[in-house]
Formats: structure tokens, C-alpha cells, sequence
């Protein structure tokens, strides 16, 4: 488009503002470009019909004359009043005025005056006589027509020349439509300043917008270079996070200086599409800063509260460790800490370390508990009792801190070793009084407590009896610390219920014996071809399909875990529908467990056994199935360091015969009872005799956690004997409800309120958590904030709701909120607290109903700050 057809339309439109404003246009062309061409713009000629009737008033015009033939002669008429150079005169001379004024503003034709005015028609003479000083000092910016048209894109005609220029940055840094406050504005510095990309600043520079873009961030943010130094973004980042390392306080100046600042630095520290980013900048700052030099000169209660550096979570993770070391680090100052550093940016790359940090502690703590509890076996019955409801503790914390350990990177070996020898030692204790029980036992099992034995009869049969469908899933050597586990798990899903029992295990303790003592049976004996394989009424249990066969009999089926698995739903559903009960057999931990070559990973297996069966329950339930047991055949013995001589037996099983020679157990034919074993007949086992080639069939177990020798087999992991963490075997009872109540839900919070009134610039809030998080119940992370209506006018601040104590007055935590200088807007007015909290699985926030309200009191204060909004 020609200038003269840019000026045709820009005459036209103002010749089209309704009313008298439409009828007459002053312009004044100072440098006489438009001398020659004026008198073809108006008239019958031109080619736009706006301005066609439109009177030209000439360069010679008296103003009388002008003011007669507009006002006298041609009321209703439509005129051009041209003002060439010589006929601008100033004001006091100016004959015209009042109707320069009345009819304004004067149309100019210079490039930039066209450029203010074709931007927003219809902002005022004022507003557009501020852009157009703004594009005089920046023309290189309007050089180009897509920055331009992009700029007017995001104009409004009330935008003043604070907001224009943060507009025209917007524009350089290609920020949405709708952001270019100095919050955004920074974030793309930002990110490109990761990057190693300097683009932006340097397009801002070069446009003529830096010192702008200075004196705001200076405004806005207190933002200062040292003496001689020029502002630049790495200069403003070193700043920013030396600022945030000292808790946005510096030198005289309080928090309340830098509450601006602090609320963009903490929306970046929150905002998960920016973490990556920041993650960087910290890392550069960092270097810069010498954080880590300061980190090793402070303590644990200095750091636990820092944020931003990842030398903080380093140097951290290093007090903890020396202070587990000498055993003055508690479970409970441990949580204390993770709970803090669970909020904290770099929490997940050491979360590892807390965890096993935390296991560690946590099997210091069972560990001294465990002592007085062994001491305070008196019975058989005692001794199971006590370790089904704390002394399996034990062995948990000790499975946790195995599994934890092999995944951090810290190589604490003494840490390591003591505490291997700890558990040894535990071991070896309970080994040692649980013998003593046994050794006063004339039978099997322990008496008092539900046999494995009865498990079909007790459990099984009287559901089919009420034509309930019931699935059974027998995982291999599920010991009862793991069912326990899975237990809590399982309970923490939506609509389902389980209960927990124990019962005593078959001797000895193995899988063929266990995975009998679970079917129909009215006996069960050992098979005589091998003495190995079990017979249950005689008939052969080993293998799935045998198995299936003496269920099939109580119209019960049985499946392998991998097939069910690769059942669809419909399969599934008729499978289930085919029987009264589906037994599923599972087999993970003991797969991993016997084999020498993988038996260091069956705290491996534990954990994907506990989500196998996860699944598999949600399978069933899928399936129609709402009611299912969970069991296994046996437990077992673990230890992660190599066996040493003293946990080998020396002695060696002597009989008439020695059939079968295992780690824990020995099936013989009159085995000669020692001091070394304890030795029980077939008879005192429960077992049933075939004939008379088991005539003096006798099994032995090693004392305590004593091993026999056994060329080939792994000797870690080790199962068959008579121990508790073999013989206590679990059965969980779990039920999948219809109904909602019940599910598992977010913990519950409070805010206490102990004001109305807000008269500082600074604001901590208090937060109860109402019920501990346990079972159902989950811990969250909730953001705090201040807003003014929708204007957030405070830092917002992420807290942790995970406290797991009982006692209401530990689950207190509060969150500091620093008042922004947008704040001042609602002064005398209504403001709240609200809780926000992340929606799962995006980076969106939703406001939560707990909410604070207030009136906002402070006394005058100055703030030169302007946001660009």
C-alpha cells in the first residue's frame, strides 16, 4: 500500500466518526510532503466514496473566511482544513484554535504519527500521544510490518506507555497474546539464558527497549548492579539466587523490598514445565556462588529448611550419614527431615537416599525394640504371637534397607556392615529363643494357632457351602512381613478391604509340603517314590495339572499366575464363572530365591511379587470376583552378607537312611536325634505313613538359622526349617466393595485463622492436618497463597500434608507468605488465603474450598514498582 492510499484510509475513517466529530479534520503537514498531492485526496475525484463530498479548505485560507464557510455557508459539510508548513502558526497566533481543539485530534501524516494512530483507532489523543514518543525512540521496531501487526494485536486503547513497551517486548520474545508482564518477560530471558541463547536481551537492546526493560526489573524487583557494573541476565540471575539463598533478604532491606521478586522466583520454582530450566540456572548460579563451600560449614537444622541448591540436598544427605553412623540419628528427626525435603526442588534426585537413610534408622529403631520382645518369649504360642504383631518388623526394615541401599550411590560401608551384623545378631537371638519353644514342643504345629493344614477346610469350604465365589492366590514363599505389606497396599486402593492373619506353616517348610497342606485333603504324606513329592489322600500334588485334578473333584479350578494374566476380560469372567474356586498359583520370590545365581535378588522379588499380586487382584475383580484370599506355601530366611562358618552346621544328619539333604531340612529313615537338630517323626509332623518302606521316616531341622551344607544351591536365601520367618505363614482376606465409602482419599486439612486483620507486609499461615496419613488415607502437597479477587498478591508456598503421627499437636506445619506490592491495590479491602493443589498428572492447578478471609489494614507505604499487567 502507497503512503497516499494509507493516508486516503486514515482521512476516511476519520471523516466516518459519527456526528459533528466526523464533519471537519485539521491536518498539519510540517515538512510539506503532501503539498502537491493534497488537493487529489478529496473531491469528486478521489476513488474513496467517504471522501467524495469533502470540501478542501486551501493553503491560503483566511481564517475567517475558513470559519464563515464552514459554520455560515455549508453547516452540514464535510471539511479538509490543510495546514502546510508555513501555515502552522503557534498557538497565540493560531485563529482557528478553539476548533482544532473541538474537532481533534490533528490528523499528522509523518510515518510515525500514522503508525500511533493505525495501531488502535480509537485510543485518545492522549494514550496515542504517548505511544507515538515511545515509537520516535524506537523506530527500528516499526521498520518491520509483522512486529507492528503484532503488536497491534495485543494492544487495547487503554494501554498507557508502560504497558505499550512491555507489549513490544512480548512481541520480540514471541510471549502468547495475553502474557508480557515482567514475570513472563523474565521466564523466556530465562529459559534462553539456560540455553546459552542471548537472542532475546539482545534483540530488546537492539530495538531501543533495554533501558526500559532495566528500569522496570529495578522497579518492580529492587534489582541492583555493584558500582560500575552494567545490568545483564547473568548478573540478574546470580543476583536472583544469591537473594533466594538468603531468603530474599540483603543488607537493610527486608523481606518486604523483595516480595515481587520473590513471588515470580517461587511461581518458577513451582511451575513443573519450568523445573528443567531452573534446575540449570540453580546449577549455574551455583558454581558461580561458591554454594557448596557454604554448605559444608552448616549443619543439619541449617540445612533441612534450605531450598534451591542441589549442595544443600548433598551436603544434607552427608550430615545424615555421619549421624547414622554413630547411631544419633532417630526415625523420627529422619521424617521431620524428609517431610520438609519433600517439597524442596531437588528432593527427587536424592529421594533414594532419604529412603534408604529412613530404612536404616527405621531398622535401628526395631532393632532395639526387638531385644526386650525376644527376651519375653515364655511359650510356643507367645513366640508366634509376638512375632506376627511386631518382632516381622524386623525383618521388614531389614528387607527396605536392602533394597534401598543397592540404589543409592553413597558407599557407606561401615553404615552398611554394622548394620548387616545387627540383624545377624537379631537373627541369631530369636533363632536361639524360638529354639528353646521348639525344643519343648512334642508336636507339630504350634498349638494355639491356626494350622496350614486346616486352611481348605476353614477357609474354603464354607463359602462354596453359602455359593460364594472365592479366589485363592498361593504365592511361593510370601513371607508374612511382605503379605503385610502388600496387605497395606492393597488396602489403600479404592473400595477394597483386607485382614490379615496368621497361621502356622507346614514342616517342613518347603513347596511341595506347603502347596499340599492347601488343597482338599484329609491326609497328606510324603510320596514314598522319592519322599520329596507329597500325596494328598494319597494322590500326587506336584505340578499344576495334579493339583487342578483333586480341585476339579470340589469344583475348584487351577490356573498359573502368567496364564490368568493373559486372559481378556471376558475370558477371565468365564473362567471365574466355570467354578466356585480359582486357585492361582504365583511364583516369584522363591524362583529368584533358590537359584544361587539370582538369590541376592529376592528383596527384588518381593517387591514385583507385591505388585503382581496388585494386579491380579484387580484382574479377579474385574472378573466379577469380590471376595479373595491371599496365602502362601512357606516363608524363608535371608541374609545379604556371604553365609560365614558360624552359621554352618557342623554336625551332618546320621540315620539308616538320608533321603533328602537340604539347607534347612533332612528326610530320613531313623534319623538319630542330636543336640544340633530338631528331630521329629513323621507321626509328630502330622504326616501319614504309606507302608512299610517309611516305617521310621524321620525329618531333622537345624537349630536356630543354622544351614547345612548343600553342594550347588544357594545358601542366602534358604527355606524348609522350622524358624519364624519360615513357619508363620500369612493369609489375607481381601473383599472388593461396591460401595465409595471408604475409598482412599487425600488426608484432610485445616487452616486455624487467629486474625481478621492483615497490617504487615508479611503473613504466616497455620495448618493442621486433621487425621494422621495411614492406610486409606493420603499424604498431598497444597499451595498457599494471598489473593486479591483473582490477582494473586503473595508468594505461593507448596506444603507437605504427611505427617503420619497420631498426636494432633505433631501434625502442625505453617507456610510465610510475603505480601507483592500489588497488594497495595486492595489495601482497606477483603483479601483470602486459598489452597490450591496440583491435578494429578498435569502441571494445572485447582482451588481447594479451605480458605482464609481477611482485611487487608497496612499502613501508607511507597512503592515506585509498576507491573506491566
Amino acid at each position: 500500500m502507497s503512503d497516499l492510499d494509507q493516508i486516503s484510509k486514515l482521512l476516511a475513517a476519520r471523516f466516518n466518526r459519527a456526528g459533528e466529530h466526523g464533519r471537519i479534520v485539521f491536518w498539519k503537514d510540517e515538512k510539506n510532503e503532501y503539498v502537491n498531492d493534497v488537493e487529489g485526496l478529496v473531491g469528486p475525484s478521489t476513488t474513496l466514496p467517504e471522501l467524495r463530498d469533502v470540501e478542501l479548505i486551501p493553503l491560503n485560507h483566511n481564517p475567517f473566511s475558513a470559519r464563515y464557510r464552514m459554520f455560515v455557508e455549508r453547516p452540514d459539510g464535510k471539511f479538509l482544513v490543510y495546514l502546510a508548513q508555513e501555515g502552522i502558526k503557534e498557538d497565540k497566533d493560531n485563529w482557528l484554535l478553539d476548533l482544532e481543539l473541538a474537532y481533534g485530534p490533528v490528523f499528522a501524516s509523518d510515518r510515525s504519527t500514522m503508525i500511533a494512530t493505525q495501531l488502535v483507532p480509537d485510543a485518545s489523543s492522549d494514550t496515542r500521544a504517548a505511544w507515538l514518543d515511545v515509537i520516535r525512540r524506537c523506530p527500528l521496531f516499526f521498520e518491520a510490518k509483522s512486529r507492528t501487526d503484532a503488536l497491534a494485536a495485543r494492544l487495547t486503547a487503554t494501554d498507557d506507555a508502560q504497558v505499550f513497551q512491555a507489549k513490544m517486548i512480548a512481541v520480540l520474545l514471541k510471549l502468547k497474546n495475553d502474557r508480557h508482564s515482567l514475570q513472563d518477560i523474565w521466564r523466556e530471558l530465562l529459559t534462553q539464558y539456560a540455553d546459552g541463547n542471548t537472542s532475546g536481551i539482545e534483540t530488546i537492546e537492539r530495538m531501543g527497549l533495554d533501558e526500559f526493560h532495566w528500569a522496570g526489573t529495578s522497579r518492580i524487583y529492587h534489582y541492583e548492579t555493584a558500582p560500575g557494573v552494567s545490568p545483564s541476565v547473568k548478573d540478574f540471575v546470580l543476583w536472583l539466587f544469591r537473594l533466594a539463598w538468603k531468603g530474599f533478604v540483603s543488607g537493610t532491606s527486608g523481606t518486604n523490598a523483595y516480595a515481587n521478586i520473590r513471588r515470580d522466583f517461587e511461581s518458577w520454582r513451582n511451575e513443573r514445565n519450568f523445573e528443567q530450566t531452573f534446575k540449570e540456572l540453580s546449577d549455574m548460579a551455583a558454581d558461580e556462588l561458591d554454594i557448596g563451600d557454604e554448605t559444608m560449614h552448616m549443619d543439619i537444622d541449617e540445612l533441612q529448611d534450605r531450598d534451591v541448591f542441589r549442595a544443600v540436598d548433598e551436603a544434607l544427605v552427608h550430615r545424615m550419614y555421619e549421624r547414622l553412623s554413630t547411631c544419633s540419628l532417630s526415625v523420627e528427626q529422619t521424617e521431620r527431615i524428609i517431610a520438609v525435603r519433600r517439597t524442596s526442588l531437588w528432593y527427587e534426585e536424592y529421594r533414594k537416599e532419604y529412603q534408604a537413610i529412613k530404612a536404616a534408622c527405621r531398622l535401628r529403631y526395631e532393632l532395639s525394640e526387638a531385644s526386650e520382645t525376644i527376651d519375653a518369649i515364655a511359650t510356643p504360642e507367645q513366640g508366634f504371637e509376638l512375632y506376627r504383631d511386631r518382632l516381622y518388623r524386623v525383618d521388614q526394615a531389614y528387607r527396605h534397607v536392602v533394597a534401598a541401599w543397592r540404589q543409592t550411590e553413597y558407599d557407606v560401608p561401615a553404615i552398611k556392615d554394622d548394620l548387616e551384623r545387627a540383624y545377624t545378631v537379631f537373627q541369631r537371638s530369636l533363632g536361639q529363643a524360638w529354639q528353646q519353644q521348639l525344643d519343648s514342643m512334642e508336636s507339630w504345629p504350634v498349638p494355639g494357632v491356626l494350622a496350614q493344614t486346616e486352611f481348605y477346610h476353614r477357609q474354603v469350604e464354607p463359602r462354596i457351602a453359602n455359593g460364594k465365589k472365592l479366589a485363592v492366590i498361593i504365592s511361593d514363599a510370601l513371607r508374612y512381613e511382605v503379605a503385610e505389606e502388600f496387605s497395606r497396599t492393597m488396602a489403600a486402593e479404592n473400595r477394597y478391604s483386607t485382614e490379615l492373619e496368621a497361621w502356622c506353616g507346614v514342616l517342613p517348610s518347603y513347596t511341595q509340603l506347603g502347596m499340599a497342606a492347601l488343597l482338599p485333603h484329609s491326609t497328606l504324606s510324603f510320596d514314598p517314590a522319592n519322599h520329596y513329592g507329597v500325596l494328598a489322600d494319597g494322590r500326587s500334588t506336584s505340578g499344576t495339572d495334579n493339583r487342578n485334578a483333586i480341585l476339579s473333584e470340589h469344583d475348584s479350578r487351577a490356573i498359573l499366575y502368567r496364564d490368568f494374566m493373559e486372559l481378556d476380560r471376558n475370558q477371565a469372567r468365564d473362567l471365574v464363572k466355570s467354578c466356585s474356586v480359582l486357585y492361582i498359583y504365583h511364583n516369584s520370590i522363591d524362583e529368584t530365591g533358590d537359584a544361587a545365581v539370582s538369590e541376592r535378588n529376592t528383596f527384588d522379588a518381593c517387591q514385583s511379587a507385591i505388585a503382581d499380586l496388585v494386579k491380579a487382584i484387580k484382574k479377579l475383580a474385574n472378573a466379577n470376583v469380590s471376595n479373595m484370599i491371599v496365602t502362601a506355601d512357606h516363608g524363608f530366611l535371608y541374609q545379604d552378607h556371604a553365609v560365614d562358618n558360624t552359621e554352618w552346621l557342623s554336625e551332618q544328619p546320621q540315620g539308616d537312611d538320608v533321603w533328602e539333604l537340604h539347607n534347612r531340612f533332612v528326610i530320613g529313615r531313623n534319623l538319630q536325634p542330636k543336640s544340633a537338630f530338631l528331630t521329629l517323626s513323621a507321626e509328630q509332623l502330622g504326616m501319614t505313613l504309606t507302608g512299610e518302606q517309611d516305617a521310621g521316616l524321620t525329618a531333622q531341622f537345624p537349630n536356630s538359622i543354622l544351614r547345612l551344607r548343600k553342594p550347588g544351591s544357594g545358601v542366602r536365601y534358604v527355606h524348609g526349617g522350622a524358624a519364624l520367618q519360615e513357619i508363620v505363614v500369612p493369609v489375607v482376606h481381601i473383599n472388593k466393595g461396591r460401595s465409595a465409602e471408604g475409598d482412599a482419599r487425600p488426608v484432610e486439612f485445616n487452616l486455624l485463622q487467629k486474625t481478621n486483620r492483615i497490617t504487615t507486609g508479611q503473613l504466616t499461615v497455620e495448618l493442621v492436618q486433621d487425621e494422621p496419613v495411614e492406610g486409606r488415607t493420603l499424604p498431598r502437597t497444597v499451595f498457599v497463597g494471598l489473593w486479591g479477587g483473582d490477582t494473586l498478591i503473595s508468594n505461593e508456598t507448596p506444603v507437605a500434608l504427611d505427617m503420619t503421627s497420631h498426636q494432633i499437636a505433631e501434625r502442625h506445619v505453617t507456610a510465610t507468605l510475603v505480601l507483592t506490592s500489588e497488594a497495595d491495590a486492595y489495601n482497606g479491602s477483603t483479601v483470602e488465603v486459598r489452597v490450591r493443589e496440583r491435578i494429578k498428572g498435569t502441571g494445572q492447578m485447582k482451588t481447594l474450598g479451605k480458605k482464609s478471609v481477611y482485611t487487608l489494614r497496612r499502613g501508607l507505604s511507597f512503592d515506585d514498582g509498576f507491573d506491566f499487567l
